[in-house]
C-alpha cells in the first residue's frame, strides 16, 4: 500500500524506457505527466529506489525551490524507510561538503543549478563532477515545465530569448548521456515549445520525422492543438509518457 497500482505502473514504464538507447547512444528518458493528487513525488522516489536497488547509489532531484526538500524527504522516507540519503545542495563554498559522498539523493533547485552554469566554478560543474561523466543513475526534473523556455521563440514583441533554466537543463542532459532522465510535470504538454527541453524522449533526431528539436517545435506548432494531442498519444504508445 505504500505505492499505488497507478504509481507502480509508472515506475515500471520508466524502468522499461530507461533500458532503451536512442540512436545517438543516449539513454531514453521518461515523462511522468500524472495530474495533481496522483502522487508524482512518491512515484519519483520509487524510480530512484528501483535504481538504487540495482546499484546506482547517486541520484539528482532538480526541484523548484528549497522548501520542497521536505516533500522529497517525506516521499523517500515512505519507500526507503528513512530520509537519510536526501541531501540538499544549495551552492556556494559551504555547500561543497555535501558532495563528499558516494551515496545520496541530491536535491537542487533550478536556480542553484542554472546560475552561471557555463562558468568554470559553477554549481552546475560541481554537480557534474560529483556525478561523473559515466553517470547512469536517475536525474529527475521535477515540475519540468520550469525549463519551458529552452529555445528562443519569435513572439508578437520580437524574439524571446531562451531562459538560463532551460539551457542548463539541456546542457545537463547532454553532459551525461547515460543518465536516466525523468521529466515530471502535470502541465508538460500544453504548448509545444514546452517540450523543447525533453531531449531524451526520441521525438526528434535520427529515426524520426524531425531533424532537430527546433524542427519539431516549428512543425508541430503549425499543426495546432490536434498535433499536440497526437504527440501525447504517440508518446504514450512509445512507453515514454
Amino acid at each position: 500500500g505504500i505505492v499505488s497500482d497507478v504509481q507502480l505502473e509508472a515506475i515500471s514504464y520508466a524502468g522499461q524506457s530507461h533500458s532503451q538507447t536512442l540512436p545517438d547512444k543516449s539513454t531514453r528518458g521518461f515523462f511522468l505527466g500524472d495530474g495533481t493528487g496522483i502522487g508524482k513525488g512518491r512515484t519519483i522516489a520509487g524510480i530512484i529506489l528501483d535504481n538504487y536497488n540495482q546499484g546506482r547509489k547517486k541520484s539528482l532531484w532538480v526541484t523548484l525551490n528549497a522548501s520542497l526538500v521536505n516533500d522529497a524527504k517525506r516521499d523517500v522516507e515512505a519507500l526507503f524507510g528513512n530520509s537519510d540519503l536526501v541531501t540538499q545542495f544549495a551552492g556556494g563554498k559551504k555547500a561543497e561538503s555535501v558532495l563528499n559522498t558516494d551515496e545520496a539523493i541530491m536535491v537542487v533547485s533550478y536556480s542553484a543549478l542554472s546560475k552561471g552554469f557555463d562558468s568554470d566554478n559553477s554549481n552546475f560543474k560541481k554537480i557534474i563532477n560529483w556525478l561523473g561523466e559515466d553517470f547512469d543513475g536517475v536525474i529527475v526534473f521535477d515540475e519540468a515545465h520550469k525549463m519551458g523556455n529552452a529555445t528562443a521563440v519569435k513572439g508578437t514583441r520580437g524574439i524571446k530569448k531562451a531562459s538560463q533554466t532551460g539551457l542548463a537543463g539541456i546542457a545537463l542532459q547532454k553532459a551525461l548521456p547515460k543518465a536516466k532522465i525523468v521529466y515530471s510535470s502535470a502541465t508538460g504538454a500544453t504548448e509545444v515549445e514546452n517540450l523543447r527541453y525533453a531531449e531524451r524522449l526520441g521525438l526528434w533526431g535520427e529515426g524520426t520525422a524531425f531533424a532537430t528539436g527546433d524542427d519539431f517545435v516549428s512543425n508541430i506548432k503549425a499543426g495546432g492543438l490536434a498535433a499536440m494531442e497526437l504527440i501525447a498519444r504517440d508518446m504514450k504508445a512509445m512507453g515514454v509518457y
